[in-house]
């Protein structure tokens, strides 16, 4: 075998292994690529040479010698400030630069793609369409190849038009031979672009792909590429080197071995691969283009709905079993993009009106039910006439002539049923939020005294430690010693300073413990100084006509949730901000109940006639921020009967760094470093100490839209700062100091 144990005889094979949408996505560009590397010509505009050192110094310069630094623009915007007098082939050149940077991004929208390039046409003194097969290109839909940025491929484009102009002015000052043989040997082309300037590895890999799909892999991140050859090296005998070429040439060479093993086409997140480089995706949590799902189930919904005016249409919608909602005048909801652009078809005119839940309604209907929901059917206030579940997505009809906007519904139940006080006027009401009124018309309708309510309309999602230890930056021996401790004492407090992920751990750890996400057996409250046991717990509370009703509250229904279940099924029960309540006035007698020891113990309700146990298998899990200076010290009954754990920021921890490593951003990296430091000097101080540290929650996993410029900007000034200033309100100087190695850490 040649160099690199790559197999000659395996290439027919490598080749067919690679998925034909991402063959397709690097052909398309190709074209681009192809005149950016021959005869310079622009494919908008076949009039114009535009691939010439003379531009790409143009709009180099226009962008790294005028730099608009800060978070107060979009980036975007930024680029516009900086194109503004361009020429037409520097603006046609930024065009195709920014179609050749977004073209392999999967999770692009097409209009979010063809709306930046239409941005960079705006700038032409003679305006120009995009041509076919162009557009076309452009139409493709998210998720449908290519690879995912993340957020520091998507926030640097300043960057990316500097190195890739950078290559193109390279590029032409190369004698016509250095260039033949690098359009003929993808390994000589890589080379060229490592010598054109420094190195921006996100961009130069999506471009060596989008020229030479056969040799290279669509992906941006070079630690990402890394980490995969690592975890695959022993494949081909050991990993040959560390730099980009030997990197690229390694992953060939583990294509090739794998094609012997792994049937079709197949990226390297594709499950059964990624499970080889990665252990812990043996159970895959994520999607084809690797973007961890990091959600719950979504629980099953609850609607109040209006068939038409006065449920004008109830009878005809019954019967042909649908549900429909008015508001004809808009087209397909498909097409509009937020509930602004619905409020702007509304109000055409311009007139200023808010029609909030016009606007909601129509969201609502097309986004946010889904199928398995159940629906109540209503007249009026007074009347309930149907329920019925959800059995398919939103549809456009529009040869129906009115109410064209359709679900599908299988109407379980259909009559007169009184409806118990006053039910809401809008056409469209989600009710989930009010389990006791949604078992109340579950009981009115059904007939079933205590209704059940299935928490989700899908089957779970399995989650055990590996998908925990994915997601919940702890090293692996004290996930162990949390879970230990859970199921000794039955009760644990997470304390720990802000930002350490204490809320997002509790809800995993209660899944991992389960083996599965199900949100049902999951329930969640918040203390504060006015929570009480008849908040907590039952009570009395005032009715519509002034009387006096005894209600159960949501510790009490959970615990009888959990009796009634099987005995080896865990629950949790999750307290946020335990600290900030007054602990022996919440919990009463249940301060006994509680501890381990006392699990079925029976003891007689303040309120009701009635013994109560809590269930040996109901756990409580608290949280308790240590860096609040305004809670007095935690009640020493309560210290008893919980075990704590203490969570600290999670920088080091392997999940963190896998993270850091796949977003591939130098300014996380440098505001990572500061906040390490920062941490130092936190616990060092004796007025603070260890539970006043920064998190790593401030930095991980930023908003979806927000770049990594604005991101990072937001977390330094907005969060970070100003809890300095707090931290040290005695040593202004401290603060300040601080603050500016932060904004420093950001350039």
């Amino acid at each position: 075998m040649p160099e690199n144990h790559f197999d000659t005889d395996a290439e027919p094979r490598v080749t067919t292994s690679r998925p034909a949408p991402d063959m397709a996505i690097a052909s398309e560009a190709g074209e681009v690529i192809g005149h950016m590397l021959g005869d310079g010509r622009s494919v908008i505009d076949p009039t114009a040479t535009i691939w010439t050192a003379e531009a790409a110094e143009d709009l180099r310069s226009r962008i790294g010698d005028n730099p608009i630094l800060g978070a107060d623009q979009r980036q975007w915007d930024k680029f516009d400030q900086q194109l503004e007098g361009a020429s037409q082939e520097v603006v046609l050149l930024a065009a195709e630069l920014v179609f050749l940077r977004e073209h392999p991004l999967s999770s692009a929208r097409p209009q979010t793609r063809r709306a930046h390039v239409e941005g960079v046409l705006a700038h032409l003194r003679s305006p120009v369409t995009i041509p076919e097969p162009m557009s076309a290109w452009l139409a493709r839909p998210a998720g449908t190849a290519g690879f995912e940025g993340g957020m520091g491929y998507n926030g640097a484009l300043w960057r990316h038009i500097i190195w890739a102009a950078t290559f193109v002015r390279h590029w032409n000052g190369l004698a016509e031979t250095e260039r033949e043989a690098a359009r003929a040997d993808p390994w000589e082309l890589q080379r060229v672009m490592l010598a054109s300037g420094s190195d921006r590895p996100d961009i130069r890999n999506a471009l060596q792909f989008l020229a030479r799909p056969d040799t290279f892999e669509p992906i941006s991140s070079a630690p990402m590429k890394s980490r995969i050859r690592d975890g695959l090296a022993d494949r081909i005998g050991g990993a040959t080197g560390n730099d980009p070429a030997s990197i690229d040439r390694d992953l060939l060479a583990i294509r090739s071995s794998l094609t012997v093993e792994v049937e079709g086409p197949f990226h390297f997140w594709t499950p059964a691969v990624a499970q080889l480089w990665d252990p812990s995706r043996a159970e895959p949590t994520s999607t084809d283009t690797g973007t961890a799902d990091l959600g719950d189930p979504r629980p099953r919904h609850y609607w109040l709905y209006s068939p038409g005016a006065q449920a004008s249409e109830w009878e005809r919608f019954s019967s042909e079993g649908i549900m429909a909602i008015g508001w004809d005048e808009l087209d397909d909801l498909n097409t509009y993009p937020s509930r602004e652009a619905i409020r702007q078809a509304l109000d055409p005119e311009g007139t200023g009106g808010s029609l909030r839940n016009d606007v909601l309604a129509v969201w609502q209907f097309q986004h946010d039910i889904a199928e398995g929901d159940i629906v109540f059917a209503k007249r009026g206030r007074k009347e309930i006439l149907g329920r019925g579940e959800v059995t398919s997505a939103a549809r456009f009809e529009p040869d129906r002539g009115s109410y064209i906007h359709v679900r599908s519904v299988e109407w379980t139940h259909t009559g007169s049923w009184e409806h118990p006080g006053n039910a809401a006027l809008k056409t469209l009401t989600d009710i989930t939020p009010y389990q006791d009124y949604v078992e109340q018309l579950e009981a009115l309708v059904t007939g079933e005294d205590e209704p059940a309510l299935p928490a989700t309309t899908v089957p779970l999602p399995q989650y055990d430690r590996a998908a925990f230890l994915r997601e919940v930056y702890l090293p692996e021996e004290r996930y162990e010693r949390l879970r230990s401790l859970l199921a000794r004492k039955k009760n644990v407090i997470l304390a720990g300073p802000p930002g350490v992920g204490k809320t997002f751990a509790a809800k995993r750890l209660a899944y991992s413990i389960m083996g599965e996400k199900d949100p049902s057996r999951v329930q969640m409250v918040q203390f504060h100084q006015s929570y009480s046991y008849e908040d907590f717990m039952m009570g009395y509370r005032p009715t519509e006509t002034g009387g006096f009703v005894l209600a159960e509250g949501p510790f009490y229904r959970f615990c009888e949730e959990a009796r009634a279940d099987d005995a080896d099924r865990p629950y949790f029960f999750i307290v946020d901000e335990i600290n900030r309540g007054n602990i022996s006035k919440i919990f009463g007698e249940l301060l006994m109940l509680i501890e381990a020891d006392k699990r079925g113990h029976d003891l007689r309700l303040l309120y009701k006639n009635e013994t109560f146990s809590v269930p040996s298998n109901v756990h409580i899990i608290g949280m308790m921020n240590t860096a609040d200076r305004s809670l007095a010290v935690l009640d020493y009954a309560l210290r008893r009967r919980f075990g704590f754990f203490e969570m600290g920021p999670g920088f080091d921890s392997e999940g963190f760094t896998r993270w850091q490593q796949d977003a591939g951003s130098p300014s996380l990296d440098s505001v990572v470093a500061a906040v390490v430091d920062l941490n130092k000097a936190i616990a060092a101080d004796p007025a603070l100490g260890q539970g006043f540290a920064i998190g790593h929650s401030y930095l991980s996993r930023p908003p979806a839209g927000d770049s990594e410029e604005t991101w990072l900007h937001s977390v330094v000034e907005d969060e970070l700062i100003p809890l300095l200033d707090e931290y040290w309100f005695d040593e202004p100087a401290t603060a300040e100091e601080w603050a500016v190695r932060l904004r420093a850490a950001l350039i």
